[in-house]
């Protein structure tokens, strides 16, 4: 049982850790070549994309800086749950000889952080460019589907660490 403690606690700290990479690394990739999400975001805010005619067209955003802030937005978005994370991560394995009643006061930040980061999917992607923006209409339907395993992907890591490792008042080597 002990054994099996401490591999749990492993992966537990370890899984908001990655999260957390990804979100640093896509906005490292933001920060340093822009143009590459800039022109997906520019095709998502104007809804260029979707079926001429469409009565919902009204609510495209075509001012630059709506745009800018947009994306900056989701950078300053992504950089935050990259440190919700990390943070989490870092309390976790500073927690990980105490209790189980410690370890599991030290999911906060983790907890937090991968919250953070399905409030991005579901907000950012899902629901204001999915639904809001009409993306599913046209050519770039496809992005939803990354949001959507995202989504799933965070989530099971935030479901599998928000579960009790069991009696709180042991420790891993007890």
């Amino acid at each position: 049982m002990s054994s099996l403690l401490l591999v749990l606690r492993t992966s537990k700290t370890i899984l908001p850790f990655l999260i957390g990479v990804y979100f640093l690394l896509a906005a490292i990739d933001n920060i340093a070549d822009p143009s590459a999400n800039w022109t997906y975001l520019v095709h998502v805010l104007s809804m260029d994309t979707v079926p001429a005619g469409s009565p919902l067209i009204f609510r495209a955003i075509g001012s630059p800086i709506v745009r800018r802030l947009f994306f900056d937005g989701l950078v300053a978005w992504e950089l935050g749950t990259a440190l919700l994370c990390f943070l989490g991560s870092i309390r976790l394995v500073r927690a990980w000889p105490g209790s189980r009643r410690q370890f599991s006061h030290a999911k906060t930040w983790a907890v937090a952080g991968l919250t953070c980061a399905l409030a991005e999917w579901l907000f950012f992607f899902l629901i204001a460019a999915g639904e809001w923006f009409q993306i599913w209409r046209g050519s770039l339907s496809p992005l939803l589907g990354v949001a959507a395993r995202m989504f799933a992907v965070t989530a099971l890591c935030l479901i599998y660490l928000a579960q009790d490792e069991g009696d709180l008042d042991s420790s891993p080597s007890g």
